[in-house]
């Protein structure tokens, strides 16, 4: 060996030290079997399609592999697979992943028993497997097979669904599947944060739960940096904080009847819906157009038309409440006539006069009952 060595360092050029445990190139000693200290860097070529690769089977190597134009570096080794075991049992065949029926052309490898094994990818990690057309798999033991696939994180697997994304965290033991072609597939069971400005102060929340989002909210699935947040139990809460509301005018719950009057209502079905579904309720430019209110007439705020659902309902309590008030005092007058046709009766008052109370007394019943009658 060192009879060798000393013969490539005679063929080097000028610069190109030898030395018993390596080869120096522009540096004395070298500080590896290898050593190149050169300001052009190190060039290896070859010709695709032609040549064998020079080693297979387990083992610690870097590898340029021309023929296939791939490249290889870490170990490669069998093992035994952690994340949902027997299903993806590549690891107990893994010393072969860096043989050339299992490279791909122009692939490349890194980390640990790594195969990538299609055409354009890329596997680094754990045991990882980049098996589609131009797929990248990186992480412990995630697999890319759809063509143009991508898996990361901890098990994540594309399940031969061609352009999809799978992210895994590492809150399981077992796989994520991507479940359709060109879908986004995501595991973070600690949520999924958005933020759109660079102090974090807006944006939205995928949170998981009953842990606080960063705006705030708890038992939320989706909260955002408005305030509004979809509750676990399935409830959409709309913000209504009176600090950040301005500009309050009082509302006259009359003219808000008066109004309601004139908008339409009516049972129609969205364009998407299926022919079974029906809904209730105003367009939105009549909506618009009768109250004014929201930022246009393509649109309902929920927060509006419970507004409007609120001011009616307060302004037919106040009629109701009137409504009894007069009631009452009917009642009263119509017992006070009752009790002065019982003192007449008994003094023996003549028919005609004993009847006047009596025809007083059915004039305010019959008021009456027309009132309770508008009050139904």
């Amino acid at each position: 060996m060192k009879r060798i060595i000393l013969l490539l360092a005679m063929g080097l050029p000028t610069g190109a030290l030898a030395q018993i445990n390596g080869v120096g190139i522009g540096v004395n000693p070298p500080r590896a079997g290898l050593d190149v200290n050169n300001d052009y860097g190190v060039l290896s070529t070859g010709t695709f399609g032609t040549g064998t690769i020079p080693v297979e089977g387990a083992g610690t190597r870097l590898l340029w592999y021309p023929a296939k134009g791939a490249f290889r570096a870490g170990t490669v080794a069998d093992f035994t697979n952690g994340i949902a075991f027997p299903i993806m049992s590549f690891g107990l065949t893994a010393s072969r992943a860096w043989d050339d029926a299992s490279i791909g052309n122009y692939s490349a490898a890194f980390g640990y028993a790594c195969r990538a094994s299609g055409q354009n990818a890329l596997a680094a990690g754990y045991g990882s497997v980049a098996a589609g057309t131009t797929a990248l798999a990186y992480g412990t033991e995630c697999v890319a097979s759809g063509a143009n696939s991508v898996a990361l994180g901890y098990g994540a697997h594309t399940n031969a669904r061609q352009g999809s994304f799978v992210f895994a965290d590492r809150s399981s033991g077992d796989n994520l599947f991507a479940g359709a072609n060109h879908s986004a597939n995501w595991r973070v069971a600690g949520g999924f944060r958005i933020f759109t400005s660079s102090n974090l102060s807006t944006g939205i929340t995928l949170q998981s739960g009953a842990s606080v989002s960063n705006w705030g909210q708890s038992n939320a699935i989706i909260s955002t940096s408005t305030g509004a947040y979809l509750s676990t139990s399935g409830v959409w809460t709309n913000v209504s904080d009176r600090h950040r509301k301005h500009r309050f005018e009082a509302v006259a719950g009359e003219d808000v009847l008066r109004r309601l009057r004139r908008l339409p209502l009516t049972r129609w079905s969205y364009k998407t819906d299926a022919a079974s579904v029906r809904h209730l309720g105003p367009m939105a430019q009549d909506f618009h157009r009768v109250f004014g209110l929201g930022p246009d007439s393509l649109s309902i705020g929920t927060v509006d038309a419970d507004g409007v659902a609120l001011a009616a309902a307060q302004a037919l309590d106040q009629r109701s409440q009137q409504q009894q008030r007069q009631l009452s005092r009917l009642q009263a007058e119509n017992q006070q006539l009752r009790t002065r046709l019982d003192r007449l009766e008994q003094r023996g008052t003549p028919p005609l006069q004993a009847a006047l109370p009596w025809v007083g007394a059915l004039l305010l019943a019959g008021l009456g009952g027309r009132l309770l009658r508008r009050r139904n």
